[in-house]
């Protein structure tokens, strides 16, 4: 009865690695991917231009925005369903919580560009005031470990648009749309 015991803890132990190793992670750290039906699917990558706007005479408006070139992003994803990010990080193994590391944020749309608001305010001769809305536009997303390196972001099904999966405060950027 014992070398049956082997054999079965074998084929387990070899069923296990194989799982393990078909399970394909990013190459790189901070670089994000879509994951469907266990492949993985590249964003566009794209790299935040601060603009810096400023009107007015007696009472003055003010406005700050990372702005990223093209009205829509070229990989476009259907909104029936939630959507699988995965992400490869130095800390896929520690217990920091990687809601404080990455977000998933919906861009404005312009004629020409997409961007994202990171502050804007108003001045007038009897007072200031400003509003960053960087914090407050992050979406709602689920973490789980994802093979031995990676992380695997999970939204709800999202509404059309243009969005972005980034490092919380980094200015590259991995953008898609939602039709």
């Amino acid at each position: 009865m014992k070398p049956v015991s082997v054999a079965f803890l074998s084929v387990l132990l070899a069923s296990t690695s194989w799982a393990q190793e078909n399970v394909v992670e990013p190459e790189f750290a901070d670089v994000f991917f879509r994951l469907d039906a266990g492949k993985l699917i590249p964003l566009e990558r794209q790299t935040a231009v601060i603009q810096g706007k400023a009107s007015g005479f007696i009472v003055m408006t003010m406005k700050s925005a990372s702005e990223f070139p093209g009205a829509k992003s070229p990989v476009r994803f259907t909104s029936d369903r939630p959507l699988e990010f995965v992400v490869r990080t130095l800390l896929a193994s520690s217990s920091v919580d990687p809601t404080t590391l990455y977000v998933l944020r919906r861009l404005g749309t312009k004629k020409k560009s997409r961007e994202l608001i990171i502050m804007s305010g108003r001045a007038s001769p009897l007072g200031a005031s400003t509003n960053s809305p960087l914090a407050q536009g992050v979406l709602p997303v689920e973490f789980s470990r994802y093979g031995t390196s990676s992380l695997k972001m999970t939204t709800a099904a999202l509404q059309p648009g243009e969005y972005a999966v980034s490092r919380q405060y980094g200015q590259t950027v991995f953008c898609f749309g939602v039709e």
